[in-house]
């Protein structure tokens, strides 16, 4: 069995990453393991893995929570279209990993203005360049590293410690190998093993408020506009605050909260 990829690219069906990833997302052994024969049943020459998904994301509504978890990297991408969103979810993330941060910054380097996405101080100070995709099958490839690294330089007076570039695809190995050789780091979606976006996030339970399926578009804007991007976030604050904040009304607040719950506690 292959599966045709949103890249284009055809490989062989794993279960094993089925399964694996359904387990991470929190779903019980059976449940993984029906899925997979399940989705063994729906085997036709290059099935694609949008198909798949978009199965597994109803079928996996048996177990609480585990649906929305397990669509975690379209979470991230619908955080878009725009890529500051994108920003302050990340820089919010770090903060629950003991970093200060700061969004949007323009600092003078040796002649011109620049923009730093993010800066991030935990005993050291972090240059961050965000490089966000809303589309699937797109891999960040060397150039986002070549102008991160430059942006750094010409930073040089402001005394950062390093410049990381933040992503939530994979990265292409020549930027990875250009990363190593200039001290630039990398958090992509599964890069660094154990320390990429999705660890980051799932770690934590860090998701997106993207993750949560009864929600419009219209209220993640409210959303956005109030800066709260992580959902947990709302866990913490009274049903009233979070109406006056953001204009919500609260029974639309509250069928949210309960779904946080479900995915996040």
């Amino acid at each position: 069995m292959h599966v045709l990829k949103s890249s284009g690219e055809v490989e062989r069906f794993e279960p094993k990453k089925i399964y694996k990833s359904i387990r991470s997302a929190g779903g019980s052994k059976r449940l993984a393991h029906d899925a997979v024969s399940e989705v063994k049943k729906l085997h036709r020459k290059n099935i694609s893995t949008r198909e798949i998904l978009d199965f597994l994301l109803k079928f996996l509504k048996m177990e609480p929570g585990v649906s929305q978890r397990y669509d975690l990297k379209r979470a991230i991408m619908s955080l878009g279209p725009e890529g500051f969103i994108f920003e302050e979810f990340f820089a919010r993330v770090l903060e629950f990993y003991g970093y200060k941060t700061s969004v949007s910054n323009k600092l003078k380097g040796k002649r011109i203005i620049e923009e730093v996405d993010i800066i991030a101080i935990k005993d050291k100070k972090w240059m961050i360049e965000c490089k966000y995709h809303n589309e699937p099958g797109i891999i960040t490839r060397l150039h986002p590293a070549l102008y991160t690294y430059a942006r750094f330089l010409d930073l040089e007076k402001h005394n950062f410690y390093a410049p990381w570039l933040v992503t939530n695809t994979k990265c292409s190995e020549d930027a990875i190998e250009y990363a190593k050789g200039v001290n630039l780091k990398i958090t992509s979606w599964k890069y660094p093993h154990n320390e990429g976006l999705q660890d980051l996030i799932m770690e934590k339970n860090l998701y997106p408020v993207t993750i949560l399926k009864s929600v419009s578009t219209e209220i993640f804007n409210k959303l956005y506009s109030a800066r709260i991007t992580v959902a947990i976030d709302l866990l913490d604050t009274p049903l009233n605050e979070i109406s006056r904040r953001t204009g919500i009304d609260q029974k639309i607040v509250t069928k949210m909260i309960r779904e946080i719950r479900e995915v996040c506690v």
